[in-house]
């Protein structure tokens, strides 16, 4: 019977009815063993609507194997009957091949070779489509149970999940005992993480009152409670529903109390000896697996299926015991916990022994793969160290073909500690312990650990093993050594000295280090290695990897039809290989950067747009696609769809991406926070790409935006100390002469802050000295920077007339013929400055104005003052002989900018003018004010950029 909880049911269907209306809703309820979670979500789950679908999965407390995704395994096999086999397939990118084939083989055979960089990625685009395809006809709810249980790989899935969720039609609903959680238990920083999103609620069942007690015990019982009886029963049990039912079982009313675990046993003691027998063995077998399938059951109380049946049947009327999928469930985890810790320990390992055997023989007993992972836990519990050392092998290689990585380390490291204390572990697992170190090492890379990786990488490398294997070890441990901020370059180039020509490997190697130097910004040598990786091997990815560096440089050279060229040659390769859409997405990569770079920003969009999809498809959105979207997001943002390109991103950040792509994902998002005039965030962009972004291991192209970025932050925020500091340590640094696509922003946001800071100068002759000693290193370096291309023409052009070398007219006309609304704008508000064109200032007005372009429209607006040019009407143009009517000063306040500009203290100020310092020191506050100046500098340099006194009313200070 199902007691009390109107209040939590009332939470529940609540959250139902905003995750069918408006977004996917999560909610996760906690509370000790025993509260009614689980009997709360299956009350909830048996008042939904008709036509909900409600899929569940549990946690498993596992042994020494590690059994990753079972919930998932388990929610996603029963999503995929619902739905049929064929239907779920035709949702899935590539059939499910590329990603949920490996749990569910009824999708169709699983690519042969799991990617061990990209399969993950699928793997979790996989569980996220098809969740989100099968609520096309009805709401769908997934259970996950016990999540304190939940395996590493299972605690990344959820948290993926949560965040990338967006259809309407998902509740998901989590359970876990909160006493459970220790303060390291690693399930405490998930839930602290996912409380904090509003998709997110906690709830927690309280305990029962006493006249709930009363209702429960009167249910279980058969009769209405004596006086008395309820308020004593709930007392001992604390409201817990579970302690309230062994309470009443065992008819305890006062006395000395019973242990909890008698009260549990109680209902079990009372069973007929075999049943108690056959139970003993249910929950050896649970103990390292899920709820007993019945053959395997069968097989491991040697019972045939009649025999079990009759022995099973008082267990399952007195409610020990439950019916689920291909067998039975304990009624509780604390039920199934008593029942094996009854058991003597040799029946214990006696029966471990025996279900690792069975296992062995026929895995096909339990499902989801699990069978490695449950035999080498039993193997481990009966102590048959050599059998259990064999099946936790077994188990790695299982963990690995379905990407549960941080499980398949743990068990390998757990094989590598056993390694001495087993006879010829070789001969047990038909491999070496390098072989082994080579995986764990690889199973590192993807589970995050790479300081570990590459000291088990070394350790494999001190063992001698054959040239293949050691570079192959090099190449490994040189990725790893990248993730923790090494360029890695040393590894991959002994890596390729070890393999003479035509070895296997070598071409592979040879393109690896190509783009690892194409990363770096060694272009020259990129091609030559890239080059050289084409002609020597044969493998299509081999090939298709070494085209697109090769394209890669052709674009930054400002060869577009070399470049077009290799790109295609690349997707062609791939195509006929049937190889995954890995390289296909890497080429829309490239050919969007090449296009936009080159100021075809359409093509470039279409073609981003066009990999993204492909990505998409293919279940690599949180990886390439990621990538793929940073760079899309640039052509977005030159075009001026600044909403189109932030959306982007941000979804592009709610996937986790790798760190790079979290790097510039940030970067372009704070560039256009600042164009829109939101300084604070993109302080806060730049400071987080920065934090990301290790100097050694990515090359001056993915680190000069970002430098520019943060130049261009310090210059908003009016801290020229800071933006020059900036600029000195970029141009003192490498790169940038040999990267003209990415120095000449570099430049114009230099020259852009010389002039401001000559303009602040205010008579001060050793800050005029200095800004002008940076604007002639600005100008040496922009004699010797290549202009490649019509955007770098254009950057030339605005580099130069921010330092003063040319009119602003050819910098519009460049920025004109590209159509990039922004820089167009910039250019056309100097040129009417520079001419006194209102055309030319309401043009620049209009744009900045339609793009949102706040810092920039204002300027537009302070021109327009200044040159009293009506924005709105052109036939009211006037001159005004007051410069600061316009900008709402007094004609005193007037008088008072103008010594203002000239660098005047208040006092000074008071004496030019005959007031006091006070009265002087009021009109400098009023201005401030009206001009929404936060400093006399700024005032004062604002009066210099919109020249409102001609140069011989301002008189420097001596």
């Amino acid at each position: 019977m199902f007691v009390a909880r109107t209040a939590e049911l009332g939470r529940l269907s609540e959250a139902y009815a905003r995750a069918c209306g408006t977004e996917p809703v999560t909610v996760l309820i906690g509370g000790e063993a025993g509260i009614g979670k689980s009997r709360l979500v299956a009350e909830f789950a048996a008042r939904l609507p008709s036509g909900t679908r409600v899929v569940q999965g549990d946690c498993l407390e596992v042994g020494a194997g590690g059994l990753a995704y079972a919930p998932f395994t388990a929610a996603m096999r029963a999503l995929v009957r619902e739905l049929g086999a064929e239907r779920a397939a035709g949702l899935l990118p590539g059939r499910g091949r590329h990603g949920l084939a490996q749990w569910l083989p009824v999708l169709g055979v699983p690519d042969s070779v799991p990617d061990p960089m990209h399969g993950r990625a699928r793997l979790f685009e996989d569980v996220l489509t098809l969740l989100e395809a099968a609520t096309t006809e009805h709401p769908l709810v997934l259970v996950l149970e016990d999540l304190q249980w939940a395996d590493p790989s299972s605690r990344e899935l959820l948290v993926f999940l949560v965040h990338n969720l967006s259809r309407p039609g998902v509740l998901v609903l989590g359970t876990y005992r909160s006493t459970d959680l220790g303060e390291r238990h690693p399930l405490r920083p998930v839930l602290a993480g996912l409380v904090r999103s509003r998709r997110v609620e906690s709830l927690e069942p309280a305990p029962l009152t006493c006249a709930e007690v009363g209702v429960l015990i009167a249910h279980r019982l058969g009769r209405v409670p004596e006086p008395g009886e309820a308020a004593e029963i709930r007392r001992r049990s604390e409201g817990n529903p579970l302690f309230v039912e062994a309470l009443a079982d065992a008819g305890t009313r006062g006395g000395t109390p019973v242990r909890l675990r008698d009260l549990l046993l109680a209902g079990f003691r009372a069973l007929p000896d075999d049943s108690r027998d056959v139970l003993r063995a249910a929950s050896v077998v649970a103990t390292c697996g899920g709820g007993p399938a019945h053959g395997l059951l069968a097989s491991v109380s040697g019972l045939d299926d009649p025999a079990l049946e009759a022995a099973l049947r008082p267990a399952v009327e007195r409610g020990l015991l439950r019916t689920a999928e291909r067998g039975y469930a304990f009624r509780h985890a604390l039920l199934r916990q008593a029942i094996y810790e009854d058991v003597l320990p040799g029946a214990r390992a006696r029966l471990h022994a025996r279900s690792g055997a069975v296992l062995c023989d026929d895995p096909g007993l339990v499902p989801d793969g699990r069978a490695a992972a449950e035999e080498a836990a039993h193997w481990c519990r009966a102590g048959e160290r050599e059998r259990a050392f064999e099946a936790l092998w077994r188990a790695a290689l299982a963990a690995r073909s379905v990407h549960a990585h941080p499980e398949r380390l743990r068990i390998l490291t757990r094989l590598l500690r056993q390694w001495d204390g087993v006879e010829d572990p070789e001969r047990l697992l038909g491999t070496d312990r390098a072989d082994v170190l080579h995986h764990a090492a690889e199973a590192c890379l993807s589970a995050g650990e790479a300081a570990r990786g590459a000291e088990l990488a070394t350790e494999a490398l001190g063992l001698g093993p054959a040239p293949e294997r050691a570079a192959a070890l090099l190449e490994l441990r040189g990725m790893l050594r990248h993730r923790l901020g090494d360029d890695g370059l040393a590894d991959l180039r002994a890596g390729v000295e070890l393999l003479p020509d035509g070895t296997p490997g070598r071409g592979r190697l040879l393109a690896t280090l190509a783009n690892r130097l194409l990363l770096l910004s060694h272009t020259a040598e990129a091609a030559e290695k890239a080059a050289e990786a084409r002609a020597t091997a044969s493998d299509a990815r081999v090939q298709a990897s070494a085209l697109l560096t090769l394209g890669s440089v052709h674009g930054l050279g400002g060869d577009l039809d070399a470049a077009r060229a290799a790109f295609a040659a690349a997707r062609e390769i791939t195509r006929a290989a049937g190889e995954p859409a890995v390289p296909l997405v890497i080429a829309a990569m490239a050919e969007a950067e090449a296009l936009h770079g080159l100021g075809l920003d359409e093509e470039a969009a279409g073609r981003g747009r066009r990999g993204l999809e492909i990505a998409r498809r293919a279940g690599l959105a949180r990886d390439q696609g990621s990538g793929l979207a940073t760079k899309l997001a640039e052509p977005l943002f030159a075009l001026g769809r600044w909403t189109e390109a932030a959306d982007l991103l941000r979804d592009t950040l709610a996937l986790d991406p790798p760190p790079l792509f979290r790097a510039l994902a940030h970067t372009r998002l704070g560039l256009i926070a600042l164009a829109e005039g939101d300084t604070a965030g993109a302080a806060a962009a730049a400071d987080e790409a920065d934090s990301i972004m290790s100097p050694s291991s990515w090359g001056p192209m993915f680190r000069l935006p970002l430098h520019d970025l943060r130049c261009q932050v310090a210059l908003a925020q009016d801290d020229l100390s800071r933006a020059d500091e900036i600029l000195g340590s970029v141009l003192a640094g490498p790169g940038l002469a040999a990267l003209p696509r990415h120095g000449w922003p570099v430049l114009v946001t230099g020259a852009r802050l010389t002039r401001e800071r000559t303009a602040r100068a205010l008579g001060d002759p050793d800050e005029v000295k200095a800004a002008a000693a940076r604007l002639a290193a600005l100008r040496d370096l922009a004699g010797r920077l290549p202009v490649i291309g019509p955007v770098q023409a254009a950057q030339r052009w605005t580099f130069l007339a921010e330092a003063g070398d040319a009119p602003w007219d050819d910098a519009v006309t460049a920025w004109r013929v590209l159509d990039r609304p922004h820089s167009l704008a910039r250019a056309l508000r100097h040129a009417a400055e520079a001419s006194a064109d209102p055309a030319l200032c309401r043009e620049a007005a209009g744009i900045a104005s339609r793009l949102g372009a706040k810092p920039l429209l204002r300027e537009v607006e302070l021109l327009a003052v200044r040159a009293r040019v009506s924005l709105d009407e052109p036939e009211t143009e006037r001159r005004d002989p007051r410069p600061g009517d316009r900008l709402g000063l007094t004609p005193r306040e007037t008088e008072v900018l103008r010594l203002v500009a000239e660098g005047r203290s208040n006092r000074q100020i008071g004496e030019t003018l005959f007031i006091s310092t006070r009265t002087a020191g009021v009109h400098v506050s009023n201005i401030l004010a009206k001009l929404h100046a936060s400093s006399r500098t700024e005032a004062a340099a604002l009066a210099h950029r919109l020249r409102l006194f001609e140069p011989a009313e301002i008189r420097p200070t001596t």
